[in-house]
């Protein structure tokens, strides 16, 4: 697990770096960078808490939830800064529905993460609020694939990225409850 997502933190910037645009403009590559990392984060935020009673068995419990925590505030740190840097280099261009696809999950990833941490004021609620992160997944993987200068444009990023969407998948599936004939229906 550290392993790769050490490799998972370091492909946004050696794909950026090695885009041929990386130099055009600090802010532009900043901004490109912030993005890709905010999403590996929240890529790795759900892969915790999706597969968390296997995680907890093999590294514990305490490591596995400051992984979570940290993964999650450090992505929504990155997803704000991405949405400033936006604003301050301009959104001219875009088409708007996928651009404003972008701070509407922003919005609901603050709330997400905002639950979380208060989540013994939210006993009965916070674990649903909580799921809206496969929501907020796929909403800025849509983002991306439509405005994203480096999902669009690079395959690999495409592919790895179809990665994170499989194994969120495989994690959403891990997780669901299961219908009253089948045993699983824990509110994790």
């Amino acid at each position: 697990m550290p392993l790769f997502g050490a490799v998972a933190l370091a492909i946004p910037p050696l794909i950026v770096g090695l885009s041929g645009a990386a130099t055009a403009d600090v802010l532009w590559t900043a901004l490109r960078i912030a993005a890709l990392e905010a999403f590996t984060l929240l890529f790795a935020n759900i892969v915790t808490g999706a597969f968390r009673p296997i995680f907890n068995q093999a590294f514990g419990a305490r490591l596995v939830h400051r992984i979570h925590l940290v993964t999650g505030i450090s992505g929504l740190s990155l997803a704000i800064a991405h949405g400033v840097m936006a604003l301050v280099f301009g959104i001219a261009g875009y088409l708007p529905a996928p651009l404003w696809v972008g701070p509407a999950a922003l919005a609901l990833l603050a709330l997400v993460v905002g639950t979380a941490l208060a989540r013994r004021r939210f006993r009965s609620s916070w674990r649903r609020i909580h799921r809206l992160n496969y929501l907020i997944f796929v909403a800025i993987l849509i983002h991306g694939l439509f405005i994203g200068y480096d999902l669009r444009s690079d395959i690999f990023l495409k592919v790895w990225f179809a990665l994170y969407a499989a194994v969120t998948v495989a994690g959403y599936v891990f997780r669901i409850p299961r219908a009253p004939g089948g045993a699983k229906v824990s509110s994790r």
